[in-house]
């Protein structure tokens, strides 16, 4: 009918005229959910991690006193310092306090297959990304970065350190050593044992 009424006016701009569509949206901005493959992606808290009855040795370095937070998190070496803003003009001293840039990440680990929710400083944020993940971060055996590591690290470290990835793992780079296979069994128990008709792995207790 609306093309119909143009043909019968004289004005030319009516031909341009076209009868209503009903478009069909091609977007949505709702989010595509995929499937992804690799362990559980949801974010778990350390203590959800950390399993209660683990045996788990005394921190050599023990806990901080001074900045005590930094024993819940992966602060490295950062602590907050103390100083003075000093007046160009009059010399005059203000008493500040400088805080570490400390960011709350959920950072992957490999060997445990979860994401772990952590307060990380920035500066051992950048040493993670230059190690190659938070696995090979925890598990370097430098005596620099199990001082970093705080209590928190530590025990993120032994929880890794009993899973059956990291202590296969160990074992091949104690024979890459040369180390004789007694001394890598007693330390890293012995590879696919069978007990009780079933393969798990020996660990020395």
């Amino acid at each position: 009918m609306a093309f119909a009424r143009c043909q019968l006016l004289s004005n030319p701009l009516c031909l341009f005229l076209r009868p209503c569509q009903t478009t069909i949206r091609q977007f949505t901005t709702s989010p595509i959910h995929q499937k992804v493959k690799g362990g559980d992606l949801g974010a778990h808290l350390p203590k959800h991690v950390i399993p209660k009855d683990a045996i788990i040795p005394e921190y050599p370095y023990g806990e901080s006193l001074l900045f005590k937070q930094s024993n819940r998190g992966l602060y490295g070496t950062s602590f907050i310092q103390h100083g003075n803003n000093v007046s160009p003009r009059t010399k005059t001293k203000t008493r500040r306090t400088w805080h570490p840039n400390i960011l709350s990440k959920s950072l992957y680990s490999i060997a445990l297959k979860k994401k772990i929710k952590l307060r990380v400083s920035k500066k051992v944020l950048k040493t993670i990304d230059k190690e190659g993940g938070l696995d090979e971060y925890l598990l370097s055996s430098k005596e620099g970065r199990i001082k970093e590591l705080g209590p928190l690290g530590w025990k993120l470290r032994c929880v890794l350190m009993g899973t059956k990835e990291v202590r296969t793992r160990m074992r091949a780079d104690a024979r890459a050593l040369g180390l004789d296979r007694s001394v890598i069994w007693e330390k890293w128990g012995k590879p696919n044992a069978e007990v009780g008709g079933e393969v798990v792995e020996q660990t020395s207790v």
